[in-house]
């Protein structure tokens, strides 16, 4: 059961296993989910941003270091709660709109596949802290680079 469960939670309600580009399909649902309840409610709350980041961190870890010790591999390419994770983080404090929205997207995706220090570093940590840890960096990086051109275009 136990088992089960890291996965489902791994691979994000089995995103992971589409076929194709499982990460860009989870950062792709997490952006929409996101925008989805901003429309529904007309606004985000920041302390519930960063607690649902959070929360998909430490399920994250857990989860994904389980799925890892079962497929007998570091980060098999099924696990995409790291990519949920950090799309999410992407957006913090960022005024949603279509505009944001995609640019966020393709920001998180360029530094998730780049990898810029110390992003490729931070993927060679034991267990689940290594999976999450390089997309949440990405998702750092994005969240910067998020900010700056929404000063940028807003002045």
């Amino acid at each position: 059961m136990r088992d089960r469960l890291a996965v489902l939670i791994g691979t994000c309600f089995y995103i992971g296993r589409i076929p194709g580009a499982p990460g860009t399909y989870a950062s792709a649902a997490t952006a929409l989910a996101l925008y989805a309840s901003y429309r529904a409610g007309g606004w985000i709350v920041p302390a519930l941003h960063l607690s649902a980041v959070s929360l998909l961190t430490i399920a994250g870890v857990v989860a994904s270091a389980r799925v890892a010790r079962l497929r007998g591999c570091e980060d098999p390419s099924e696990i995409v709660i790291d990519e949920a994770a950090g799309q999410l983080l992407t957006y913090f404090l960022i005024p949603l709109n279509l505009y944001s929205l995609a640019i966020g997207f393709f920001l998180f995706r360029l530094f998730d596949i780049w990898k810029p220090f110390p992003i490729r570093r931070a993927e060679k940590l034991a267990h689940g802290a290594g999976v999450m840890a390089d997309d949440l960096l990405a998702g750092l990086y994005a969240n910067l680079a998020l900010h700056g051109i929404v000063r940028l275009l807003s002045r």
